[in-house]
Protein backbone atom coordinates (compact mmCIF):
# COMPACT_ATOMS: atom_id res chain seq x y z
CA UNK A 1 0.00 0.00 0.00
CA UNK A 2 1.27 3.71 -0.89
CA UNK A 3 1.40 6.57 0.89
CA UNK A 4 -1.65 7.53 -0.55
CA UNK A 5 -4.01 4.50 0.70
CA UNK A 6 -1.94 5.12 4.26
CA UNK A 7 -3.09 8.17 4.01
CA UNK A 8 -6.98 7.06 2.95
CA UNK A 9 -6.72 4.64 5.43
CA UNK A 10 -5.79 7.15 8.46
CA UNK A 11 -8.47 9.20 7.69
CA UNK A 12 -11.02 6.89 7.31
CA UNK A 13 -10.02 5.94 11.28
CA UNK A 14 -10.14 9.39 12.31
CA UNK A 15 -13.67 9.88 10.70
CA UNK A 16 -14.72 7.26 12.43
CA UNK A 17 -13.68 8.33 15.66
CA UNK A 18 -15.00 11.68 15.28
CA UNK A 19 -18.38 10.22 14.04
CA UNK A 20 -18.07 7.93 17.33
CA UNK A 21 -17.28 10.41 19.76
CA UNK A 22 -20.54 13.05 17.86
CA UNK A 23 -22.97 10.21 18.27
CA UNK A 24 -21.86 9.58 21.73
CA UNK A 25 -22.04 13.25 22.43
CA UNK A 26 -24.10 14.68 20.30
CA UNK A 27 -24.79 19.14 20.17
CA UNK A 28 -22.27 21.20 18.95
CA UNK A 29 -18.52 20.40 18.56
CA UNK A 30 -17.68 21.98 21.56
CA UNK A 31 -19.66 19.77 23.92
CA UNK A 32 -18.35 16.56 22.35
CA UNK A 33 -14.55 17.64 22.26
CA UNK A 34 -13.94 20.97 24.33
CA UNK A 35 -12.04 20.60 27.25
CA UNK A 36 -14.06 22.96 29.22
CA UNK A 37 -17.00 20.39 28.70
CA UNK A 38 -14.86 17.38 30.04
CA UNK A 39 -16.80 16.88 33.50
CA UNK A 40 -20.60 17.16 31.20
CA UNK A 41 -18.89 13.84 29.10
CA UNK A 42 -17.51 11.93 31.99
CA UNK A 43 -21.17 12.42 34.34
CA UNK A 44 -22.69 10.91 30.81
CA UNK A 45 -20.11 8.52 29.88
CA UNK A 46 -20.42 7.05 33.44
CA UNK A 47 -23.87 6.67 33.59
CA UNK A 48 -24.04 5.03 29.80
CA UNK A 49 -20.69 2.76 30.90
CA UNK A 50 -22.69 1.49 34.30
CA UNK A 51 -25.95 1.06 32.17
CA UNK A 52 -24.18 -0.97 29.32
CA UNK A 53 -22.55 -3.15 32.23
CA UNK A 54 -25.61 -3.65 33.91
CA UNK A 55 -27.37 -4.87 30.88
CA UNK A 56 -23.99 -6.91 30.07
CA UNK A 57 -24.33 -8.87 33.37
CA UNK A 58 -28.11 -9.27 32.68
CA UNK A 59 -27.57 -10.76 29.30
CA UNK A 60 -24.68 -12.88 30.35
CA UNK A 61 -27.55 -14.44 33.36
CA UNK A 62 -30.22 -15.46 30.80
CA UNK A 63 -27.65 -16.54 28.12
CA UNK A 64 -26.45 -19.08 31.02
CA UNK A 65 -30.13 -20.15 31.58
CA UNK A 66 -30.71 -20.32 27.85
CA UNK A 67 -27.69 -22.30 27.11
CA UNK A 68 -28.85 -24.35 30.06
CA UNK A 69 -32.09 -25.04 28.25
CA UNK A 70 -30.73 -25.49 25.12
CA UNK A 71 -28.53 -28.54 26.83
CA UNK A 72 -31.69 -30.15 28.59
CA UNK A 73 -33.13 -30.16 25.69
CA UNK A 74 -30.20 -31.71 23.04
CA UNK A 75 -29.77 -34.41 25.91
CA UNK A 76 -33.47 -35.34 26.06
CA UNK A 77 -33.12 -35.40 22.37
CA UNK A 78 -30.44 -37.62 22.36
CA UNK A 79 -31.88 -40.44 24.56
CA UNK A 80 -34.85 -40.35 22.86
CA UNK A 81 -32.65 -40.80 19.69
CA UNK A 82 -30.77 -43.71 21.01
CA UNK A 83 -33.72 -45.31 22.72
CA UNK A 84 -35.35 -45.38 18.95
CA UNK A 85 -32.40 -46.53 17.36
CA UNK A 86 -32.35 -49.38 19.85
CA UNK A 87 -36.19 -50.23 18.91
CA UNK A 88 -35.44 -49.71 14.78
CA UNK A 89 -32.44 -52.12 15.22
CA UNK A 90 -34.45 -55.20 16.96
CA UNK A 91 -37.39 -54.64 14.60
CA UNK A 92 -34.85 -54.57 11.83
CA UNK A 93 -31.10 -55.52 11.83
CA UNK A 94 -30.55 -54.74 8.07
CA UNK A 95 -27.59 -56.85 6.59
CA UNK A 96 -25.36 -57.18 9.17
CA UNK A 97 -21.62 -58.80 8.45
CA UNK A 98 -21.03 -59.77 4.84
CA UNK A 99 -20.21 -63.52 4.48
CA UNK A 100 -20.27 -65.79 1.59
CA UNK A 101 -20.80 -64.89 -1.73
CA UNK A 102 -21.71 -67.01 -4.75
CA UNK A 103 -22.33 -65.62 -8.19
CA UNK A 104 -25.51 -63.59 -7.80
CA UNK A 105 -25.75 -64.44 -4.12
CA UNK A 106 -24.51 -62.38 -1.15
CA UNK A 107 -24.92 -63.84 2.46
CA UNK A 108 -24.92 -61.20 5.26
CA UNK A 109 -25.47 -61.55 9.04
CA UNK A 110 -29.48 -61.04 8.64
CA UNK A 111 -29.95 -60.79 5.49
CA UNK A 112 -29.29 -62.91 1.81
CA UNK A 113 -29.25 -60.75 -0.90
CA UNK A 114 -30.22 -62.12 -4.55
CA UNK A 115 -29.30 -59.63 -7.70
CA UNK A 116 -31.23 -60.20 -10.63
CA UNK A 117 -30.94 -58.47 -14.08
CA UNK A 118 -28.55 -55.52 -11.87
CA UNK A 119 -31.32 -55.39 -8.91
CA UNK A 120 -30.00 -56.61 -5.67
CA UNK A 121 -32.89 -57.50 -3.19
CA UNK A 122 -32.51 -58.00 0.63
CA UNK A 123 -34.60 -61.26 2.16
CA UNK A 124 -34.55 -62.16 6.19
CA UNK A 125 -32.58 -64.85 6.12
CA UNK A 126 -33.86 -66.55 9.12
CA UNK A 127 -36.93 -67.22 6.54
CA UNK A 128 -35.08 -68.34 3.85
CA UNK A 129 -34.83 -72.19 2.55
CA UNK A 130 -31.94 -73.60 0.57
CA UNK A 131 -30.81 -76.99 -1.03
CA UNK A 132 -28.62 -77.78 -3.77
CA UNK A 133 -29.10 -80.87 -6.17
CA UNK A 134 -25.69 -81.53 -8.39
CA UNK A 135 -25.11 -83.15 -11.97
CA UNK A 136 -22.37 -83.86 -14.02
CA UNK A 137 -21.75 -80.71 -15.18
CA UNK A 138 -23.69 -78.25 -12.62
CA UNK A 139 -25.30 -77.56 -9.53
CA UNK A 140 -28.62 -76.10 -8.96
CA UNK A 141 -29.43 -73.93 -6.19
CA UNK A 142 -33.19 -74.22 -4.72
CA UNK A 143 -34.53 -71.21 -2.45
CA UNK A 144 -37.74 -70.57 -1.47
CA UNK A 145 -37.77 -67.06 -0.38
CA UNK A 146 -39.52 -65.37 2.56
CA UNK A 147 -42.46 -64.22 0.54
CA UNK A 148 -43.22 -68.37 -0.52
CA UNK A 149 -41.44 -67.16 -4.24
CA UNK A 150 -38.90 -70.06 -5.40
CA UNK A 151 -35.96 -69.74 -7.31
CA UNK A 152 -33.77 -72.09 -9.08
CA UNK A 153 -30.19 -70.90 -9.57
CA UNK A 154 -28.01 -72.79 -11.81
CA UNK A 155 -24.01 -72.84 -11.34
CA UNK A 156 -22.16 -74.54 -14.46
CA UNK A 157 -18.68 -76.72 -12.69
CA UNK A 158 -16.96 -74.74 -15.09
CA UNK A 159 -17.45 -71.66 -13.08
CA UNK A 160 -17.70 -72.57 -9.86
CA UNK A 161 -16.67 -76.07 -8.53
CA UNK A 162 -19.56 -78.20 -6.62
CA UNK A 163 -17.20 -77.93 -3.21
CA UNK A 164 -17.85 -74.40 -3.42
CA UNK A 165 -21.31 -74.87 -3.86
CA UNK A 166 -21.86 -77.61 -1.25
CA UNK A 167 -19.69 -74.63 1.25
CA UNK A 168 -21.81 -71.95 0.16
CA UNK A 169 -25.34 -74.10 1.30
CA UNK A 170 -23.67 -75.18 4.67
CA UNK A 171 -22.42 -71.61 5.16
CA UNK A 172 -26.10 -70.11 4.71
CA UNK A 173 -28.09 -73.07 6.65
CA UNK A 174 -25.75 -72.32 9.67
CA UNK A 175 -26.21 -68.20 8.85
CA UNK A 176 -30.00 -69.30 8.68
CA UNK A 177 -30.17 -70.90 11.87
CA UNK A 178 -28.01 -67.75 13.64
CA UNK A 179 -30.38 -66.11 12.14
CA UNK A 180 -33.49 -67.52 13.74
CA UNK A 181 -31.67 -67.40 17.49
CA UNK A 182 -30.86 -63.55 16.68
CA UNK A 183 -34.75 -63.02 15.40
CA UNK A 184 -35.80 -64.70 18.31
CA UNK A 185 -33.63 -62.74 21.08
CA UNK A 186 -34.69 -59.53 18.87
CA UNK A 187 -38.08 -60.41 20.13
CA UNK A 188 -37.80 -61.25 23.41
CA UNK A 189 -36.09 -57.51 23.62
CA UNK A 190 -38.06 -55.27 21.75
CA UNK A 191 -41.49 -54.90 24.09
CA UNK A 192 -39.09 -53.37 26.87
CA UNK A 193 -36.87 -51.61 24.07
CA UNK A 194 -40.46 -50.60 22.93
CA UNK A 195 -41.36 -49.33 26.57
CA UNK A 196 -38.09 -47.58 27.04
CA UNK A 197 -38.31 -45.44 24.06
CA UNK A 198 -42.07 -44.62 25.65
CA UNK A 199 -41.00 -43.16 28.85
CA UNK A 200 -37.86 -41.31 27.42
CA UNK A 201 -40.36 -39.74 25.45
CA UNK A 202 -42.21 -38.66 28.03
CA UNK A 203 -39.67 -37.75 30.67
CA UNK A 204 -38.90 -34.25 30.10
CA UNK A 205 -38.51 -33.47 33.61
CA UNK A 206 -35.71 -31.98 33.07
CA UNK A 207 -36.31 -30.33 29.79
CA UNK A 208 -39.06 -28.77 31.82
CA UNK A 209 -36.91 -27.62 34.43
CA UNK A 210 -34.60 -26.24 32.54
CA UNK A 211 -37.27 -23.43 30.34
CA UNK A 212 -39.03 -22.77 34.69
CA UNK A 213 -35.78 -21.67 35.20
CA UNK A 214 -35.11 -19.93 32.05
CA UNK A 215 -38.57 -17.88 32.45
CA UNK A 216 -37.67 -17.27 36.25
CA UNK A 217 -34.16 -15.84 34.97
CA UNK A 218 -35.66 -13.40 32.70
CA UNK A 219 -38.45 -12.52 34.60
CA UNK A 220 -36.11 -11.42 38.07
CA UNK A 221 -33.66 -9.79 35.41
CA UNK A 222 -36.95 -8.18 34.15
CA UNK A 223 -37.59 -6.76 37.42
CA UNK A 224 -34.03 -6.59 38.67
CA UNK A 225 -33.77 -2.96 40.72
CA UNK A 226 -30.12 -2.58 39.80
CA UNK A 227 -31.46 -2.15 36.00
CA UNK A 228 -34.22 0.28 36.54
CA UNK A 229 -31.50 2.36 38.74
CA UNK A 230 -28.89 2.45 36.06
CA UNK A 231 -31.30 3.33 33.78
CA UNK A 232 -33.03 5.88 35.94
CA UNK A 233 -29.42 7.51 36.12
CA UNK A 234 -28.78 7.48 32.67
CA UNK A 235 -31.96 9.11 31.38
CA UNK A 236 -31.12 11.68 34.07
CA UNK A 237 -27.47 12.10 32.79
CA UNK A 238 -29.43 12.35 29.22
CA UNK A 239 -31.74 15.06 30.53
CA UNK A 240 -28.78 17.09 32.00
CA UNK A 241 -26.79 17.02 28.56
CA UNK A 242 -29.88 17.58 26.44
CA UNK A 243 -30.06 21.08 28.63
CA UNK A 244 -26.98 22.27 27.94
CA UNK A 245 -26.43 21.03 24.54
CA UNK A 246 -30.38 20.91 23.01
CA UNK A 247 -30.19 17.29 21.81
CA UNK A 248 -30.50 14.05 23.72
CA UNK A 249 -28.00 10.99 23.39
CA UNK A 250 -29.10 8.00 21.91
CA UNK A 251 -29.83 5.09 24.46
CA UNK A 252 -27.91 2.15 24.17
CA UNK A 253 -29.35 -1.09 22.32
CA UNK A 254 -31.70 -2.87 25.82
CA UNK A 255 -31.72 -5.94 23.47
CA UNK A 256 -30.93 -9.45 24.79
Amino acid sequence: MGTLGWLLVIAAVAAAAVLWRWLQYPGAWRYAFEARYADHRRDLGTHRSHLCAVRRASRRTVSTARDGAARAAAAHRSRVVAAQAEVDRLRDPGRGAEGETLGSLRLFEHKLVLTTNGRAADHALDAVLLHADHTAGASHLHLVLPDGAQRELPFAHSEFAEEKIRAFVIAARDGVARAKTARLEREAKLPAAEAALTEVRADTAEVDRARERLDEIRAEQDADPAIAEAEQAFEAACGRWQKLTGTRPLRPRAAR
